[in-house]
């Protein structure tokens, strides 16, 4: 559990703190929640992965939020309508899933908060699926089939194992990078799983209408790379080709006037040298590394609110301001690049 998450856990020590005056305290007045996805019942793509809320427990969320804070659209950061006589919130999620469209997406505009979506290229019309599903696929299926002599060989060769044991087997699938998309593409044929057929039957992704039909809604796009790799992983040349080729299909595709891009996974990785390059695209980028500064001004760090375990939103946004008052303290409150 990480040091975070301590500070979420013994929330009953700063549970009566306003928030406004942790907001204070901490000398911010905006913050940058973001989900993924809502679960309606049906998840086949996040529940070996992390626990994602609920309708109810989203909707909970959203009313804490607008509680204390006022929504922003990303458009009113980027034209700086704000005012700096309250406090902020601008909401997203990532990976352009169907269960926005169907799920999230009339939450939302019954509660009148015009969040951003922020699209991975590739993934649009479910023409590809994102490693980390097929990874999550494939740990429900070896949670509940019985292999046979043959397979599990088969298996034990592909991942190099001295036996057949599934502990073994899940912490691969667990930390696979998308460098061994292959190793799981050919995993999924031992044990019989096409996810061409699962991304034909169940449509994980949004199609180009419905995000157009959301868009004409008052919702907001951005780019989330092509394919969602870790940019810690690439090399300067890779990551600039993941972001600006992303954007530029994302914008073309939906007409959108203003460059807007998320970091998939999180921002590690990634130097002053990236940021120097891509300052003349005149865009907006976003992390995930919660409440934290940053020495690029057009950059800004979003809060996660899902994990391994459920919190309410009140904890985490008291808890992300506890850990970041904190982290100040010892001078740790900043992401340093070079």
């Amino acid at each position: 559990m990480s040091l975070k998450e301590l500070c979420f856990r013994f929330n009953f020590f700063y549970k009566l703190l306003p928030v406004h005056f942790l907001m204070k305290l901490a000398n911010k007045s905006m913050i940058l929640p973001f989900y993924h996805f809502v679960n309606d019942g049906e998840n086949r793509l996040t529940r070996n992965l992390y626990q994602s809320k609920t309708k109810k427990q989203f909707i909970e969320d959203i009313q804490y939020l607008k509680t204390h804070f006022t929504a922003l659209s990303i458009n009113d950061l980027q034209l700086k309508k704000h005012s700096k006589n309250n406090f902020r919130f601008i909401l997203s999620f990532d990976d352009g899933l169907a269960n926005f469209y169907n799920v999230v997406a009339p939450i939302l505009l019954e509660e009148e908060v015009y969040c951003i979506n922020f699209l991975n290229s590739s993934f649009i019309d479910n023409k590809e699926l994102f490693y980390r599903y097929k990874v999550n696929i494939l740990i429900e299926l070896m949670l509940k089939i019985k292999l046979s002599e043959t397979k599990k060989e088969s298996i034990i060769k592909l991942l190099e194992l001295k036996k057949f044991n599934k502990k073994d087997i899940f912490k691969f699938l667990r930390n696979a990078s998308i460098h061994q998309t292959t190793t799981l593409d050919t995993f999924a044929e031992i044990v019989e799983v096409s996810f061409s057929d699962f991304l034909e039957q169940e449509k994980p992704y949004m199609s180009k209408n419905q995000i157009l039909e959301l868009k004409n809604k008052g919702f907001g796009f951005g780019a989330h790379s092509k394919n969602h790799p870790r940019y810690s992983q690439l090399n300067l040349k890779d990551q600039l080709k993941e972001t600006l080729e992303s954007l530029l299909e994302i914008n073309d595709l939906f007409s959108l006037k203003n460059n807007f891009f998320a970091f998939p996974f999180s921002d590690d990785g990634v130097k002053n040298e990236f940021f120097e390059i891509i300052v003349k695209e005149k865009m907006l980028t976003f992390g995930s590394s919660g409440l934290k500064d940053d020495e690029i001004e057009t950059h800004y760090q979003r809060i996660p609110m899902e994990f391994n375990t459920i919190y309410s939103a009140e904890t985490i946004i008291k808890g992300e301001l506890i850990y970041y008052i904190l982290k100040k303290l010892i001078g740790k409150h900043k992401t340093k690049r070079k």
